[in-house]
């Protein structure tokens, strides 16, 4: 496992998974050793099979006390949904997410 401090985290997950799936997924992540160290979660769009909606992610999201201090950002376009953007891995960037604004900069790859 790489090092998470001070990482923005990608994540996402295909059809195959339900919304208990992605639950059970991310408090697995949320229990890896430097998990603190996460500055930021991104989760991508999640396809209409997974049945997951925005009520059920906004209530997973928010029982996580680990995620209370960190910017949290759903529904983006990445990974098995289109249309489809890719990051790049490994670079440097920023997130910051007020209400409904937010804003993601890659500045370094």
């Amino acid at each position: 496992m790489p090092s998470l401090k001070n990482t923005i985290l990608f994540v996402e997950d295909d059809e195959e998974s339900k919304p208990q799936h992605f639950d059970r997924d991310l408090q697995s992540l949320l229990h890896q050793p430097g998990f603190a160290g996460v500055r930021g979660l991104v989760i991508g769009r999640f396809q209409k099979a997974s049945g997951m909606t925005d009520d059920l992610l906004a209530k997973i999201i928010t029982s996580k006390q680990e995620l209370d201090h960190i910017p949290v950002v759903a529904g983006v376009d990445f990974g098995h949904t289109t249309p489809h953007i890719t990051f790049p891995i490994g670079g440097t960037g920023s997130l910051t997410a007020k209400k409904q604004q937010v804003s993601l900069q890659i500045t370094h790859h």
